[in-house]
C-alpha cells in the first residue's frame, strides 16, 4: 500500500487535525491502520504532555475527500460531527463459537485482573499506582493484539475512575441514595473462575449483515438483528455461562432525532400496586397498568427459586448452580420484558398523541410499611424503579420528547377537586370528607400531578381505566373474564 505522505499536523488544545495525502484507490480503514503507530510516535516525542495517554485515537472522526476540498471545509464538517447530538445504543447479538476465541478471551482476562491487581495492591498501600502499565501491555500485546490489549487497560482505567469519583463523593457526603457502599473494582472472576470476555476498538473490527470478522483473522457468523445503525462503536464479547454461548455487546452512537415541538405534557405516577398511572390534559380518564399479573407472574418464579435453593441446600450443600442462576434470569427478564412492553406502549401512544413531554412523579420513601411484609421484602431485593425511569427516558428520547422527574409528595392525600386534605382512605379508595370526591389514589396521584405543574382537571373521571398484562400485552379489564390467568411459562428467547 503506498501512503504518499503526512501534509499537514495542527495542534489545538484538545485534538489534533491531521492530513494526509494517499492513492484515492486505498480504503480509508487501511489509511488509518498505516499510520495510526507512525503518527502516534511522532505526536508523542513532540508533545511530551502526551506521553500519558493510553492511545490517541479513541475519540476520532475519519474524513475521506476525492479531489480539491480546502481545510477550512474539512475542519468545519469535523466540528459539526462533534457537536452533533447522539444516543448511545447497543446492539446484542450471538456470536458462533470457537476454539481460539476462549484462549483469547482468557488472555483478555487475565490481562485485566493482573492490571486490576496492582491497582488494588498499590491502592491499598497508599502509593501511586501506573495508569498504563508498560510492562504489562508488552507481556500481552503479543497473544491478544496491541489495540485488544490497549482497551483492556483502558476498560480497567474507566472502573478505577469511576470508583475514585465516588470515593470523592463520598468523603463530601453527596453518595447517590441507591450507593450505600464504594467497593474497590473487583476482577474478573466468578466462583473462583475467571469471566471470558474480550474488548475490541472500534476500528479494529468489521460487521456485515452475516458474518463478524475479528483481529487476527477471525470471521464468524452471528445470530440477531443489528437495530441500530449509526457511529460503530466498542465491541465487547463475553461468554454467558447460564446461556452457554459468546454474546456479543456492541455501542453504537445514533443521531438523536429533533426535540418533539409544543407544550403538551404527560404525567405518570408510578407505584407498586399500578405500576403507572397516566393522564394528560384533555383525557378524560387516567389510564392504570395493573401490576397483579405481574406480582403474581414474580412470586412463582420466586417460589420455583425457593424450592431449587432448597434441593441444592438439602443434596449437596451448594448455593448456585446453573440452573438456579437461569431461574433468576427468567425472573427478570419476564419482569423487564413487562416493563419494557409498557414504556414502549405509553410513548409511542404519546408521540402519535402530539406529547412534548413526559412528567415522571419521582418517588420517595416507597419501601415503607404499608404494603406487608411480602410485598415490601420484594420492593426492597428487586423492584428497580431506577430501571424503570432509566427505560422511560431512553425511550422517550429516541422519539425527541423530554423526560422530567417531579415529586409527588403528599399527591395521593390531597383531593384533586377543592384541594382539601380533610380526606380518608381505604386501601386504593380515597374519599374527600368536604367535597365528597371519591376515587381510586393512583387516579388522585396523577392528577394531582397535573394540577401541580398547570394541567386542567375539569371533568376527568377519577376512576382509572385499568390495562392488564397477560403475558403479551397490556390490555383493558373485562368485566367477567373467562380466560383463566396463570403463569405462562413460554421459552424465554436466549438473546
Amino acid at each position: 500500500m503506498e501512503l504518499n505522505s503526512i501534509l499537514q499536523i495542527t495542534i489545538n488544545p484538545d485534538h489534533v487535525h491531521l492530513f494526509i495525502s494517499a492513492h484515492p484507490t486505498i480504503p480509508v480503514h487501511k489509511i488509518v491502520r498505516r499510520i495510526k503507530g507512525r503518527s502516534s510516535n511522532i505526536l508523542r516525542k513532540e508533545f511530551p504532555e502526551l506521553l500519558k495517554l493510553p492511545s490517541l485515537w479513541t475519540h476520532s472522526y475519519y474524513v475521506s475527500t476525492i479531489g480539491a476540498v480546502s481545510k477550512e471545509t474539512i475542519e468545519k464538517y469535523i466540528e459539526a460531527q462533534k457537536k452533533a447530538s447522539k444516543m448511545e445504543r447497543t446492539n446484542t447479538f450471538i456470536v458462533e463459537d470457537h476454539p481460539a476465541l476462549w484462549e483469547l478471551a482468557d488472555n483478555c482476562a487475565r490481562l485485566y485482573n493482573e492490571v486490576n491487581f496492582e491497582k488494588r495492591q498499590a491502592y491499598i498501600r497508599y502509593k501511586k499506582f501506573e495508569w498504563y502499565p508498560k510492562h504489562l501491555y508488552a507481556k500481552y500485546a503479543p497473544l491478544i493484539g496491541s489495540a485488544t490489549a490497549q482497551q483492556i487497560i483502558n476498560k480497567n482505567n474507566e472502573a478505577w475512575r469511576s470508583f475514585l469519583k465516588l470515593k470523592e463523593l463520598e468523603s463530601k457526603g453527596k453518595l447517590p441514595e441507591h450507593i450505600t457502599r464504594v467497593s474497590m473494582p473487583r476482577y474478573w472472576k466468578r466462583n473462583g473462575r475467571r469471566e471470558l470476555r474480550m474488548v475490541v476498538r472500534n476500528d479494529c473490527y468489521k460487521i456485515d449483515e452475516k458474518y463478524l470478522y475479528l483481529p487476527k483473522g477471525f470471521k464468524l457468523k452471528y445470530k440477531g438483528e443489528l437495530k441500530w445503525k449509526g457511529e460503530q462503536g466498542r465491541l465487547e464479547i463475553i461468554y454467558d455461562g447460564v446461556g452457554g454461548v459468546w454474546r456479543g455487546f456492541m455501542s453504537v452512537k445514533v443521531e438523536k432525532p429533533p426535540p418533539k415541538g409544543g407544550n403538551k405534557p404527560l404525567y405518570i405516577d408510578l407505584g407498586v400496586i399500578n405500576l403507572a398511572t397516566v393522564w394528560f390534559e384533555g383525557l378524560r380518564q387516567p389510564i392504570a397498568f395493573s401490576s397483579r399479573a405481574v406480582l403474581s407472574d414474580w412470586w412463582y418464579w420466586t417460589r420455583r427459586i425457593a424450592k431449587e435453593r432448597s434441593n441444592l441446600a438439602r443434596i449437596n450443600e451448594a448455593k448456585t448452580s446453573r440452573k438456579l442462576r437461569k431461574l433468576y434470569r427468567i425472573r427478570q427478564r419476564r419482569f423487564r420484558h413487562t416493563i419494557n412492553t409498557m414504556i414502549r406502549t405509553i410513548v409511542e401512544d404519546a408521540y402519535r398523541l402530539g406529547i412534548s413531554k413526559i412528567v415522571l412523579g419521582r418517588l420517595k420513601d416507597i419501601r415503607n410499611n404499608k404494603y406487608g411484609s411480602k410485598t415490601n421484602a420484594m420492593i426492597n431485593n428487586f423492584w428497580s424503579f431506577n430501571y424503570i425511569v432509566r427505560r422511560f427516558r431512553e425511550k422517550a428520547e429516541e422519539y425527541g420528547i423530554k423526560v422530567e422527574e417531579k415529586s409527588e409528595y403528599g399527591t395521593s392525600s390531597k383531593c384533586p377537586l377543592c384541594h382539601s386534605k380533610n380526606i380518608t382512605t381505604k386501601g386504593r379508595l380515597f374519599k374527600c370528607l368536604d367535597c365528597g370526591l371519591e376515587a381510586h389514589r393512583d387516579a388522585v396521584g396523577v392528577l394531582n400531578i397535573g394540577y401541580l405543574h398547570g394541567g386542567s382537571i375539569n371533568g376527568v373521571v377519577a376512576h382509572p381505566l385499568l390495562l392488564r398484562w397477560d403475558g403479551m400485552r397490556w390490555e383493558p379489564k373485562r368485566a367477567v373474564n373467562s380466560q383463566l390467568m396463570r403463569a405462562l411459562e413460554a421459552r424465554i428467547s436466549r438473546l
